[in-house]
């Protein structure tokens, strides 16, 4: 019993000293409920033997009928205290862990739609102690690469150092290799102070087999790429990175560190060559292009989960909520045919943006009915519109935000139950510098035509200066849709 208490109350300690970044093993919660059944078999054979030795017939009956009872009880307490909290503590676990070098561990965390995001983690103590940045909703082999970055040590920019070969032939293949390495790490340096010394951009490293050099490896660098709304950005950020690289490692001198580069995107990743546009001469405007086409590609792309065609009449089901909500005017909103309107109901308000319920209601007297509670996923800003097509459950919404400079589009197909973010594509209107850019950032309205939805994009009313000769006015983007809604293709202006 002493024993058994000395655990339980030093594995009750470790528990309390964990913080969100550092989780006490698997292992250690796994004994710890094979000491919690022996622990539940203790009490109850000494609550046997109690009973039987202690509390006989031969006591005074108010002492046995007492003694009895308040046995049963404390056992009673005993057992239902234990199961709960133990059992909140063994079943309190939603990661998976998918990989596991060393001291350091890969966890897979199940989300939305099949689509989990990963973490990294290493030992420290009894502990497991959980990177300050997690890896997000990358592709596995993205994911792996980011961990086995972190794994040979090149997250805390602290650089690379490959080590010589044993057994070289020549003392001018060492020379050869030496160079090499100095390469390597001048390329980890200004690879480090640029990602995210100075873009503020996540940087990981993937070590790879490399057969054009006497290393044998290269490392190649996965930049973190944020949206459509940062895709002009990221592509001056690559070329000037870029840039800066060939100033003090010219192409000949090193063609291998320049084969690829990994851009981690949201629920995507893609490689990229960038010795196309630098082997016959560095071309920044279409090192630029080349990279711009790629990612607007990917990030506007149908490739998220299937979607359901049968959408169903949009219905209402009152199921009555919270009191404070009535009276409240949403920001937007949509009447159905019967009568019924469905709005974004501002719900709290922080730094400047709004942030909304999504709810239903027959007549402003009602109390609303809250049908999605956080229908941006986490976005704040200004809930513009919302529209749903020959009122099914098929809808689009879009969210405002930056001063109203920015826009996301939103889309539903079961009735705002749950909500996705879709990219369309970029108008790709060419600056004189060479840069790309798309003015039309502010989705305005979609509808329906035969079997067809057209999305129409406008500027900012802020920042939005585009203007079109051919036209005479500042003119929309219309896009077109073939798979109902999911991905769009850029029409043209008007």
């Amino acid at each position: 019993m002493a024993i058994l208490s000395a655990l339980t109350i030093l594995y009750v300690v470790l528990k309390h000293n964990e913080t969100y970044d550092r989780v006490l093993y698997n292992i250690y919660s796994d004994i710890a409920i094979y000491f919690v059944v022996v622990w539940q078999i203790v009490v109850i054979v000494c609550c046997i033997l109690v009973w039987k030795k202690v509390f006989n017939d031969g006591l005074p009956k108010p002492y046995f009928y007492i003694g009895r009872v308040i046995s049963l009880i404390i056992t009673c307490a005993l057992l239902l205290f234990l199961a709960d909290k133990w059992l909140n503590l063994f079943l309190d676990d939603s990661g998976e862990v998918v990989m596991e070098k060393g001291d350091h561990i890969l966890i897979y965390h199940p989300g939305y739609n099949d689509e989990g995001s990963y973490s990294i983690w290493s030992k420290d103590g009894p502990f497991y102690r959980k990177f300050g940045i997690n890896i997000g909703y990358y592709s596995d082999s993205v994911a792996e690469g980011m961990f086995y970055s972190y794994v040979n040590g090149f997250a805390d920019n602290t650089g690379i150092t490959p080590e010589l070969s044993k057994g070289d032939n020549t003392d001018e293949m060492s020379e050869v290799k030496d160079k090499e390495i100095k390469l390597l790490n001048k390329y980890v340096e200004i690879t480090e102070n640029t990602f995210p010394g100075k873009y503020q951009r996540s940087l990981y490293w993937e070590e790879k087999e490399c057969a054009d050099n006497n290393i044998g490896t290269v490392h190649v660098p996965i930049l973190d790429e944020y949206g459509q709304q940062d895709l002009s950005w990221f592509c001056e950020n690559i070329c000037d990175w870029i840039e800066e690289c060939l100033v003090e490692i010219p192409y000949e001198d090193a063609p291998w560190l320049y084969k690829e580069i990994v851009i981690a995107m949201p629920l995507v990743s893609e490689s990229f060559d960038p010795s196309v546009y630098i082997s016959d001469g560095y071309d920044r405007e279409s090192l630029y292009s080349g990279l711009y086409d790629l990612v607007d590609k990917e990030l506007t792309s149908a490739d998220y989960p299937l979607k359901d065609s049968d959408y169903g009449k949009l219905e209402f089901v009152d199921n009555g909520d919270d009191e404070y909500l009535r009276g409240i005017e949403p920001d937007c909103s949509y009447i159905s045919e019967d009568g019924v309107t469905y709005g974004m109901i501002p719900v709290d308000r922080a730094a400047g943006s709004s942030y909304y319920s999504f709810v239903a209601y027959k007549s402003d007297q009602d109390i609303p009915t809250v049908i999605n509670q956080d229908p941006f996923n986490g976005s704040g800003g200004e809930a513009k519109w919302i529209e749903f097509i020959n009122d099914s459950n098929l809808g689009f919404a879009c969210l405002s935000y930056n001063g109203g400079d920015n826009a996301l589009l939103f889309r539903t197909e079961d009735g705002g139950k749950s909500f996705l973010q879709i990219n369309y594509p970029s108008a790709k209107v060419k600056l004189s510098d060479g840069t790309i850019y798309n003015p039309f950032v502010i989705p305005e309205k979609v509808w329906i035509e035969g079997e067809e939805i057209y999305l129409l994009a406008g500027q900012s009313p802020w920042s939005g200066d585009y203007y079109s000769e051919e036209l005479d006015k500042y003119p929309s983007g219309l896009y077109v849709s073939h798979d109902d809604g999911m991905s769009f293709e850029y029409v043209g202006e008007q």
